[in-house]
């Protein structure tokens, strides 16, 4: 197990003029198998002598062993953390491996302050790995820039770090090309999917209704690293097509979209659904659901080799929920659209999937009348006794569009807290 900073207490250095000859400072770990793989993707060593068990036995060490310096990281470690500590700069190293380092063999690195030369700040660091038997497995000198200011850091929680055998993370976006449409702020359901994509390492073009949008918006789309950020009003013509040309003109291809967007005139979202005017209705149903069909259409052509259509729905769509109103048979059209275009689109690979959110506060929610008393009912009732965030919409989106999900299409899948089962 690889030594942690996520449960550590606060890391306090020592500056140079506190080091005294013989001080000392250590750091165990015991070295698996995984911390091996780690080491090989993180370096690019992948030497069979540390990832092949039959071509490691037929080695002078009749086994696997461990990279020279993993060893040798944790005398960094030690010396970036430990003594000096936070501030310190490496300025050379000596290393004479000894011993093979074994998975399951618990290491303790120690350096012990050899030398130090007031002229320039620097000290001088005896170095040395033993095994849990005491034998020394490297051996060296550190020499380094001590901080000449204290220094008190509390450890942040580290990324998360994962080995899958055989082939590369399913749920790893990186290298994939995703156009979000539907981010109004950082509330946005578009925004958490957004960030859970581009945190996997997809690469993003993001959208924004009009000029009055696109302050709030494109600082967000700047934090997502999204080299593509565009206006687009799906009730303007040519908008949407122009988006879908820019990312032919710019990638050339595109890997999954989601679609984050709903509108009805509020004179009609407010009253009763047969009291909906054909003009409100037609407009609800046009920005709401015919535009993840043009979306569809347009995308069609980029996904050569595949891809994932997504959108947003809610429960209202099967169930009567009270103020939902006109956007109930508009949910339960686009689920439906979903499905169609999922079977028409399945023989090219081309999967499309509608995430079902509970009650959560955005933009688009304020418009929907009393939805404060909706949220309170909802959050008391689901099973979970939670409601779902837009972090958690993200994830399930996340997955939907990873290789993880590649046999999956046609979907409605709710991310409520269980509210479906109880609505």
């Amino acid at each position: 197990m690889s030594p942690s900073l996520a449960e550590a207490a606060p890391i306090r250095n020592r500056t140079f003029d506190e080091l005294q000859v013989g001080d000392s400072a250590e750091l165990s770990c015991v070295l698996t198998q995984r911390d091996i793989g780690l080491f090989a993707v993180v370096s690019g060593d992948v030497n069979p002598a540390h990832l092949d068990p039959e071509f490691a036995e037929r080695s002078r060490f009749h086994g696997v062993i461990g990279h020279g310096m993993w060893g040798g990281a944790l005398i960094s470690a030690v010396l970036g953390t430990r003594l000096p500590g936070p501030g310190t700069i490496y300025l050379g190293q000596e290393l004479r491996f000894k011993r093979p380092v074994r998975p399951g063999d618990a290491i303790t690195a120690r350096v012990t302050v050899r030398e130090l030369r007031a002229d320039r700040g620097i000290a001088v660091l005896d170095c040395e790995c033993v095994n849990q038997f005491g034998d020394t497995v490297i051996s060296g000198i550190a020499e380094v820039l001590a901080p000449r200011e204290r220094v008190e850091w509390n450890p942040q929680r580290l990324p998360s770090a994962s080995l899958h055998q055989g082939g590369p993370d399913p749920l790893d976006l990186t290298g994939k090309r995703g156009l979000i449409l539907g981010i109004a702020n950082d509330q946005s359901i578009a925004y958490g999917c957004a960030s859970a994509m581009a945190a996997a390492g997809a690469e993003l073009a993001v959208t924004y209704l009009n000029a009055r949008a696109e302050p709030h918006v494109r600082p967000l789309a700047e934090g997502l690293r999204a080299p593509l950020i565009l206006p687009c009003d799906v009730r303007e013509p040519g908008q949407l097509e122009a988006v879908f040309a820019a990312i032919q003109r710019d990638w050339g291809r595109l890997d999954f979209v989601l679609h984050s967007i709903a509108f009805a005139p509020r004179e009609d979202l407010h009253g009763r659904v047969v009291d909906a005017s054909a003009a409100g209705f037609a407009q609800a149903m046009d920005v709401s659901c015919h535009s993840f069909l043009r979306v569809a259409k347009l995308a069609e052509p980029l996904m050569g080799e595949g891809g994932t259509l997504l959108t947003v729905t809610f429960y209202g769509s099967s169930r009567v929920v009270e103020h939902y109103n006109l956007m109930g048979p508009v949910k339960a059209a686009l689920e439906g659209a979903v499905r169609y275009v999922a079977a028409e689109l399945g023989p090219k690979g081309i999967r499309a999937h509608a995430i079902s959110p509970g009650p959560i506060r955005t933009r688009a929610a304020s418009g929907i009348d009393r939805f404060d008393e909706l949220l309170a009912e909802a959050a008391a009732s689901v099973p979970a006794r939670q409601l779902a965030d837009i972090g958690d919409v993200g994830q399930l989106a996340r997955y939907l569009v990873s290789d993880a999900a590649k046999r999956i299409t046609g979907t409605v899948i709710p991310v409520d807290g269980g509210q479906h089962l109880t609505a």
